[in-house]
């Protein structure tokens, strides 16, 4: 019950874990690896007082027994458990990892409203109605960043309805709730991908003035394949990292709104790459890394304008210097990841 029995806790597992043979990750404080031999044998992810871990061989053993001397774990499943509010049930044979939060889905509750306040939805909520909006949003913030990429854009849209939400916002959030309990058994399957053979993929895409006040709604998703996908087969598609956001600047087209869009979605490939670069190669300086991976990335687009902008070797000459500035910011990004560029039909 102590202010900084959050701090002594974390201090403790963190020296626990490096006792039994972890090494703490530079890059996300919560991400523990074991290796052996010099090669990855080990993963250890924490969340305040929630463990997931995975590896083999007998260190990784000896560590786990370690750690079961030391602290009373209430619970200790393997292949199928829980952790932070998601199941995960692995296949003890092809290794598929597939996870869920079905059960949290299934307890969220709209809000309610009678059929004369539904009708006047330009009023604004009142005191006790904007509580349980926030909670609600918090509920659904928390569904949508681990399991439901689907309810993303609803969400934050909800969010932006603050700090005067109206009953069409809280409506809104009830058509969310209710997409959120019709596919509560939507599944995120974590293929098993040889990490030779890994690439990581980002598709970028944005809309143009649908937000309040003229803003624009952008979103990306993150996500490992294989290499084979750049010469056209057909391959496994695991999401790992994904977002729908209202862009910081209010745009003029369509094509300031993508460039604005993959500038920040690039940064989270980058960001990708490097901490896949730490878990299996080792951690290197961050600057030095980018030209001995042998990783390959792929960016995507739908926007035909943003795709020959990005293809051409010209500095872009655009009247909006904005636009110009995320522009080159991409290219640079391509240029570091040694990434492929790839445009697709929107539909």
């Amino acid at each position: 019950g102590l202010n900084d029995s959050p701090s002594a806790w974390y201090r403790k597992l963190d020296s626990e874990l490096h006792a039994a043979g972890f090494e703490r990750s530079k890059i996300d404080s919560c991400i523990y690896y074991m290796r052996e031999d010099g090669k990855l044998s080990g993963v250890y992810g924490i969340h305040v007082d929630d463990c997931a871990t995975g590896g083999y061989g007998k260190k990784y053993e000896d560590a786990l027994n370690y750690l079961k001397q030391k602290f009373e774990f209430r619970k200790w499943r393997n292949h199928d458990g829980d952790f932070c509010g998601a199941r995960y049930v692995q296949d003890p044979v092809s290794k598929v990892i597939s996870m869920s939060q079905q059960a949290f889905a299934q307890k969220l509750r709209p809000l309610h409203f009678s059929r004369e306040r539904m009708s006047k939805r330009d009023e604004p909520l009142n005191p006790k109605e904007v509580a349980c909006l926030r909670a609600i949003n918090g509920s659904l913030n928390w569904l949508c960043t681990q399991s439901r990429p689907d309810l993303s854009a609803q969400v934050s849209f909800s969010q932006q309805s603050f700090p005067e939400p109206k009953v069409q916002d809280a409506l809104n959030v009830n058509n969310a709730v209710r997409r959120a309990k019709q596919h509560s058994d939507q599944n995120i399957v974590f293929s098993v991908i040889p990490p030779e053979e890994l690439c990581v993929m980002m598709h970028s895409d944005a809309a143009f003035g649908n937000a309040r006040a003229g803003a624009t709604q952008a979103g990306y998703v993150v996500s490992l394949t294989s290499k084979a996908i750049n010469v056209g087969k057909e391959c496994a598609w695991t999401p790992v990292f994904w977002r729908s956001f209202k862009l910081p600047r209010v745009v003029s087209s369509t094509l300031s709104a993508e460039a604005q869009s993959m500038s920040v979605a690039s940064s989270m490939c980058e960001w990708t790459m490097l901490l896949l670069s730490e878990a299996l190669d080792g951690f290197r300086c961050p600057h030095s890394f980018w030209h001995s991976t042998g990783r390959e990335a792929v960016l995507v687009t739908d926007c035909k304008s943003l795709y020959d902008h990005l293809q051409s070797p010209s500095t872009p000459a655009l009247d909006d210097r904005r636009t110009s500035i995320d522009i080159i910011i991409i290219k640079d990004s391509i240029r570091r990841l040694g990434a492929q560029l790839r445009w697709i039909p929107t539909n």
